[in-house]
């Protein structure tokens, strides 16, 4: 985003590509931790735009919806404190603060993830949290093309990496009507990220990517 920001002219309006892209998500639609973690994945990505936007509902918003979904993995009232400081600092005006304070609740939940049993998990929430932030990038770049910003897709160690774990599940996660969606997904996208150092993502992957993402994100969501 701060890429973005640098290659864009003028003042990025997050708060717009916020409204346009976020989606509400209430902890009692995910009947299981596989669609909780998904869920989870794209609420955090939500909140680093709500941060961006510097919008204090949106942000207590996301924040009070990525609490209420770890705590159906498992986190604990303690484990989830910084997401009542975000929602303080934001309150305050704290911008920095609410950005660090996420940052660190991000953290906190993938340690209580980083067990054993819950590397699965861990997997769903980076794979939905990188297709939720890629359709936040899209969106602006669709409708705001500018060739050295879609140079930050470019990505494909990382989609790689994802594509693989994901692909990699166990069969009871990954035939689940909610997870089946991204192997294609990861597949399609690495082909598009893949481009030289010094080589834009054209328009027309860009948009490819969206809509990709799109169908993608609303299939972990179950809302397709």
């Amino acid at each position: 985003m701060l890429a973005i920001e640098q290659a864009a002219d003028g003042k990025i309006d997050w708060g717009s590509v916020y409204d346009a892209v976020a989606i509400d998500v209430d902890a009692n639609s995910s009947p299981d931790k596989i669609s909780a973690a998904l869920a989870l994945g794209v609420k955090i990505a939500d909140g680093l735009v709500a941060v961006k936007s510097q919008d204090v509902e949106k942000l207590n918003n996301s924040a009070t919806q990525i609490e209420s979904l770890a705590k159906k993995l498992g986190a604990t009232d303690d484990e989830l404190r910084r997401a009542r400081l975000v929602r303080e600092n934001a309150n305050k005006g704290k911008w920095l603060e609410v950005f660090l304070e996420l940052g660190f609740l991000q953290s906190d939940i993938m340690k209580i993830l980083a067990k054993d049993e819950n590397a699965n998990m861990r997997r769903l929430i980076i794979a939905s949290g990188w297709m939720q932030g890629a359709r936040h990038v899209t969106y602006y770049l669709s409708s705001n093309y500018n060739a050295d910003a879609s140079n930050v897709l470019r990505e494909p160690l990382l989609v790689g990496e994802l594509a693989k774990d994901i692909s990699t599940l166990p069969p009871e996660i990954a035939s689940h009507p909610r997870v089946q969606g991204l192997t294609p997904a990861l597949t399609e996208a690495l082909v598009i990220v893949t481009v030289a150092k010094d080589q834009p993502v054209s328009k027309e992957n860009v948009q490819k990517l969206k809509a990709t993402a799109d169908t993608a994100v609303k299939s972990a969501l179950g809302l397709q």
